[in-house]
């Protein structure tokens, strides 16, 4: 799998005033209008900071430091907008057999950090979890736990104001006050999760986070609206389970 860097681009602008923004704690209106991609919540730049006081807050950025020691950190001279794009991928639309845990939650707030080398943009989300169709061995989970959840890239807004993204273009983040379906993956050594893929539920309709092909993410505009999946909730949901189910019964 390769990748490559878009270029910024002005007009890509006007998909960040699409996203929601949002710091911890904050909740979106509900919207009748279909889901748009996410880049996710803007952080100040200084609640974004490495804390080598929290011995978790610092393992997690360490995971998102880059090696290359000629990537220069984050400032101000940085290029305000850098979106990441795959090349040539094809994704599990249901990936249970790399998911740790499988679950069904709320997003409670969610914010952006740096990693410890300030070079990197990672967002992490509480998600309060409503059901649970998958759970690790370790940690046992259900219904009303909060666990924390994160996905690379992110906004921080620096001091003087400049807002600087760093995104996939192909992996919408999740937004704070939405419901969502989550494939997720475990770390134990940060007691957190990497989310792998995921699905907004609106009752009605259900979108898809993330594209699962290369000819879905070769937008013609980058602030594309998310893709139903033309089912219910409730249906998505059951076939989900399914799916799981026979995956069970075929091993």
């Amino acid at each position: 799998m390769s990748h490559k860097m878009i270029c910024p681009a002005l007009n890509f602008l006007v998909l960040f005033s699409l996203c929601s923004f949002g710091s911890f704690a904050q909740t979106s209106a509900p919207t009748t209008q279909t889901p748009q991609y996410s880049a996710g919540p803007v952080t100040d730049y200084s609640a974004a900071q490495p804390d080598t006081a929290d011995v978790l807050r610092f393992r997690r950025g360490e995971r998102y430091n880059i090696p290359d020691p000629t990537v220069a950190g984050l400032g101000e001279t940085s290029e305000p907008i850098e979106l990441q794009s795959v090349t040539h991928f094809k994704r599990d639309p249901l990936p249970f057999d790399s998911s740790d845990a499988v679950v069904v939650g709320a997003i409670k707030a969610g914010q952006a950090y740096l990693s410890n080398d300030k070079r990197r943009l990672y967002s992490e989300f509480k998600v309060e979890l409503q059901d649970v169709i998958k759970t690790p061995s370790g940690p046992y989970l259900k219904s009303g736990d909060s666990i924390d959840v994160q996905r690379e890239g992110g906004r921080v807004k620096l001091p003087s104001g400049k807002v600087l993204v760093r995104a996939w273009s192909a992996n919408s983040m999740p937004q704070i006050g939405r419901r969502y379906l989550l494939f997720l993956k475990y770390h134990a050594d940060t007691e957190d999760y990497t989310l792998l893929t995921g699905y907004q539920l609106e009752g009605t309709q259900v979108y898809r986070l993330d594209d699962l092909n290369f000819q879905e993410s070769n937008h013609e505009r980058v602030e594309h609206p998310l893709r139903g999946e033309g089912k219910s909730e409730d249906q998505f949901l059951a076939h989900t389970k399914n799916a799981l189910l026979s995956r069970k019964k075929g091993s």
